[in-house]
C-alpha cells in the first residue's frame, strides 16, 4: 500500500488528490475540503470493450466518479475507486481527468 498526494490549481480553486496504491487497485479521493460524499468502482471485464461499475456510495445520478473510474480502469487495466467530491460539470471534470493524467505520466511508479 502506497500513498500519493498532489494538488492543482484548476481554475478558481485548488483541488487535492490523494491516491491510494493497492495491489491490482488504485483509488482517487478527488476534492477541495474534507468530504466522501460518493464512491464508484469500475474494472475491466472480459465481457466488454468497456470497463463495468458500480457506484458503492452516493446517488446514482451523479455520474462523474463513474465515469471518471471507468476512464482510467481502462487506461490502466486496474480496479479503480473513486471518490469525487466536486461541482458536476463537464469542462471541470476533464481539468481533473487532465490533472490526473499528467500526474500518471509525471510518477508512474506512485500508480
Amino acid at each position: 500500500l502506497s500513498i500519493h498526494s498532489f494538488s492543482r490549481e484548476l481554475v478558481d480553486k485548488v483541488v487535492h488528490f490523494q491516491v491510494l496504491k493497492m495491489s491490482g487497485s488504485l483509488y482517487f479521493w478527488i476534492g477541495t475540503s474534507a468530504s466522501l460524499s460518493n464512491l464508484c468502482v469500475a474494472m475491466q471485464t472480459k465481457y466488454e470493450d468497456m470497463p463495468a461499475t458500480s457506484c458503492l456510495l452516493g446517488t446514482i445520478a451523479d455520474v462523474t466518479s463513474s465515469t471518471l473510474a471507468q476512464k482510467l480502469a481502462k487506461r490502466t487495466k486496474k480496479q479503480i475507486f473513486v471518490s469525487y467530491n466536486l461541482q458536476m460539470d463537464t469542462s471541470y471534470m476533464s481539468l481533473v481527468e487532465k490533472a490526473v493524467i499528467d500526474e500518471m505520466q509525471n510518477v508512474p511508479d506512485m500508480f
